[in-house]
Parts: structure tokens; C-alpha cells; sequence
């Protein structure tokens, strides 16, 4: 069992490569998820607009609590597990992530640095979200010096990155916590 976490911006391909990926494992025999911390957070919240912040804390605590439950259950399971949602700008984060959940198992971190321009499209193409602020994210990604494992430049067509990243999953690039069961 393989734990793989997909950090990106909004419009990065995060949601994209993950089917994807997830497609590839399961046509080579393997069981395989993708987890979606967003899907949690709207069982809360479907509009992602609270009172107040307190109100906002707590549904995200929730989501996270039942995100973990899951992703603790699918590698018992012994599935490959994707996660997308979170945000791992340090090493530190990934480990108390994984320790949280009670499993110990390979860990794979990817981070997609998708250019601007090329998010806006996408963004573009599926609909504008009015909370999200896709400048401020990108300034937010250009100030991080070293992030955690593999940083992928996602800006070939969806199926070409997909084979990339499984290539790199192969070749454990990107592993950042190697714990065996």
C-alpha cells in the first residue's frame, strides 16, 4: 500500500492527474482511491461560506477528522491511497499527517507547479469560483524557498503527466516518508 499526496493550487490538475492515476493502478491489478479533502468540507459546508470563523474551524476540523478515518481505512485495506486537499509545505506537516492516521506505509508527496496563465485557463474553462483567488494562491506558492518531496511542472496534456507521475511513483521520486508496515 502506497500513501500519495497531491498538493497544487486551485486549477493545477490536482483532481485531474488523481483519476488519472487512479485509472492506471486499478488497470494493473492494484486497488486504488483518490480522496478529495474538499468532498469533506462541503458534507459540512456545500457553499464553503460560514457565519464565522469559529463555525468555519470546526467544519474543516470535522472534514479532516473524517478524511482520515477514510484514508485509515482504504490503506488497511491495503489500496492505494490519493489525497488531495491538503496543503504540506514542510516535511514536519507530512509526518504529523501520517502519524495522525495510525498506519505506517510509503508516502509520496507531489507538489504541481502549474504557470498562472495556464490555471486562469483552466479556471476559466470550468467555471469561475468566486472564492478563489487564484493570484494570491499563486504569490503565496513563489514565496515557499524548498518544498517537500517532488516538485512536478504540470503542463503537458493530462494523460502525458499522468504517465510521468506514475513513472516517478516507479522510481520512488517524490517518496518523503519510506515506513513499512
Amino acid at each position: 500500500m502506497k500513501l500519495i499526496l497531491i498538493d497544487g493550487g486551485p486549477a493545477s490538475g490536482k483532481n485531474t492527474l488523481g483519476e488519472l492515476l487512479i485509472t492506471e493502478f486499478i488497470n494493473s491489478g492494484k486497488k486504488a482511491i483518490l480522496l478529495d479533502l474538499d468532498t469533506y468540507v462541503e458534507q459540512f459546508n456545500p457553499k464553503w461560506i460560514w457565519k464565522d470563523k469559529k463555525e468555519k474551524e470546526k467544519d474543516q476540523l470535522n472534514a479532516r477528522i473524517n478524511i482520515a478515518k477514510d484514508i485509515r481505512k482504504y490503506l488497511q485495506e491495503d489500496f492505494i491511497v490519493i489525497v488531495i486537499g491538503e496543503r504540506f509545505l514542510a516535511k514536519k506537516s507530512v509526518a504529523n499527517f501520517v502519524d495522525r492516521l495510525g498506519v505506517s506505509c510509503p508516502t509520496y508527496l507531489y507538489h504541481l507547479s502549474t504557470p498562472l496563465p495556464l490555471r486562469e485557463q483552466r479556471l476559466h474553462e470550468r467555471g469561475h469560483h468566486f472564492l478563489i483567488d487564484l493570484a494570491k494562491d499563486q504569490k503565496d506558492r513563489n514565496e515557499v524557498k524548498e518544498w517537500p518531496g517532488y516538485v512536478y511542472e504540470n503542463i503537458n496534456s493530462p494523460e502525458v503527466d499522468a504517465s510521468h507521475l506514475i513513472s516517478l511513483i516507479r522510481k520512488k521520486k517524490g517518496l518523503v516518508l519510506d515506513k513499512a508496515i
